[in-house]
């Protein structure tokens, strides 16, 4: 699922989850595999942890962010901010997944310049990211997993019971607050609308929050 926004718009948390990754891939320029370049390439991805007891265990990733303000020190330290060429960039911390497998990265002295804030607790509603472009298309888009008893066949490193969904099939869009009530296993996305809006400093991309909370 990729929303389409303007660049630097903000992104916001579909469920109360916990920060448990991240991987600051952003990039001046990109190559693609047809040689053409794509500048610029936001590639920051954090991946989080339900804690919501609909959805017990369910991974949520969302990456082409342009910053975050669950990265205290993200374009605020200079080695913590975009490098030249998206293949030289790598300054990830903690649980992170793909397509065919997951695993855990431990803190370095580079992704500590970062100060991630791994274990924060975002709830449903408050602001993750902030939405980056990949040359000129600006977009940020979000992955599932889900836990089952059945077992994943594809994984070939880390939870074997968990599975990518497509969000799209049971993603409730509609606007609304992030206190709304809905129907047990609904996942609902809170748009900006009816009435709802942020805070005007959390629509600012140097949005940061406190470390240490």
């Amino acid at each position: 699922m990729e929303f389409e926004l303007d660049d630097g718009s903000p992104i916001l948390a579909p469920v109360d989850m916990v920060l448990i990754g991240f991987d600051n891939r952003n990039a001046t320029t990109r190559v693609g595999p047809d040689g053409e370049p794509m500048t610029p390439f936001d590639d920051l991805e954090l991946c989080f942890e339900s804690v919501s007891p609909e959805w017990p265990g369910m991974v949520v990733c969302t990456y082409h962010l342009q910053t975050s303000p669950l990265l205290a020190a993200h374009n605020v330290d200079a080695t913590c901010t975009e490098v030249a060429e998206w293949d030289d960039s790598f300054q990830a911390q903690g649980h992170l997944f793909y397509e065919y497998e997951d695993y855990t990265v431990e803190e370095t002295a580079l992704s500590r310049s970062c100060q991630g804030l791994l274990g924060r607790l975002v709830e449903r509603g408050q602001v993750i990211g902030f939405a980056g472009s990949v040359g000129d298309h600006s977009m940020a888009p979000f992955r599932f997993k889900v836990a089952d008893e059945s077992v994943n066949t594809l994984v070939t490193e880390g939870d074997e019971h968990l599975h990518w969904v497509q969000p799209g099939a049971f993603f409730y869009w509609k606007c609304y607050s992030p206190g709304a009530d809905f129907p047990s296993g609904v996942l609902a996305y809170p748009f900006e609308c009816d009435g709802y809006e942020l805070p005007s400093l959390q629509r600012d991309a140097g949005f940061k929050y406190p470390s240490g909370i």
